[in-house]
């Protein structure tokens, strides 16, 4: 299991859109640091780094794009360029194999994460320093940690999903660009659907990733939500996602 993540870790680095993609984590954040600052010095304002990373982390959808369009092609990718044999030959099971690779996905998410965290606190650190007053920062504090705890666990999510049509198209084009589409579509109607205030709209996948709506003072997107609730809707479209991309890898006829 080892040397296959390790094999797929040197597949991923290897690939020019990876490099690609962690300089234009790099550029935006930058560019969020430059607006930031520009709007200060317009107000007459003082901010400091954890402002800063409050404000970046608005932007994390991006780390879940990256995720997806990598998770859309894990899998896909092997098949359209016909390497899948080569994987296959090995005497690991293709279990074993479509684990491998899940394992290296869930990492890539957290190197995207990361570097987006790291780009954000040093162009924070660089451009603001660290003035602060301990109360109120403190709690703004646990705001970003929530917020970035939030937006992984959505990432998390839809990454799965993404793996899943990767394991069930040839194409990784068509996987990461409808996980993607998916992604955008189902945030926008579970969004209407609690403005309709439609009771069944609890069970869907997005109203449950967002779990800054449990903090104190928040109102959760539906009635008799819960955290327990949450886990468990999120565990349930995990085993299905999962459950849906393994049937299909094991059982792909590869002859072709």
């Amino acid at each position: 299991m080892l040397k296959l993540i390790q094999n797929e870790h040197m597949k991923w680095f290897h690939k020019r859109s990876t490099k690609v993609t962690f300089i234009t984590i790099s550029i935006l954040t930058l560019c969020m640091a430059l607006l930031m600052k520009k709007v200060a010095n317009s107000a007459g304002t003082e901010d400091n780094i954890l402002n800063f990373l409050s404000f970046s982390s608005g932007m994390l959808i991006l780390v879940q794009f990256f995720a997806l369009a990598v998770g859309g092609s894990m899998v896909a990718k092997e098949f359209e360029a016909g390497t899948i044999k080569l994987l296959l030959i090995r005497p690991a099971r293709r279990s074993t194999i479509l684990a491998s690779k899940y394992l290296t996905l869930i990492l890539i998410s957290l190197y995207y994460l990361l570097s987006y965290l790291l780009f954000s606190f040093v162009w924070g650190a660089l451009f603001f320093g660290f003035t602060s007053s301990l109360e109120g920062d403190a709690q703004l504090l646990k705001n970003i940690t929530l917020t970035y705890d939030s937006a992984y666990m959505e990432t998390f999510m839809m990454m799965t999903f993404a793996f899943m049509l990767s394991s069930l198209f040839r194409n990784s084009a068509l996987a990461s660009s409808l996980a993607i589409v998916v992604s955008i579509g189902a945030k926008a109607v579970t969004g209407l659907v609690s403005q309709f205030g439609l009771w069944w709209g609890k069970f869907l996948l997005f109203a449950n990733t967002n779990f800054v709506q449990y903090m104190d003072g928040m109102k959760t997107m539906f009635d008799g939500m819960t955290i327990p609730f949450s886990i468990f809707i999120l565990v349930a479209h995990f085993v299905f996602f999962m459950g849906v991309a393994w049937a299909a890898f094991l059982k792909r006829d590869v002859a072709n």
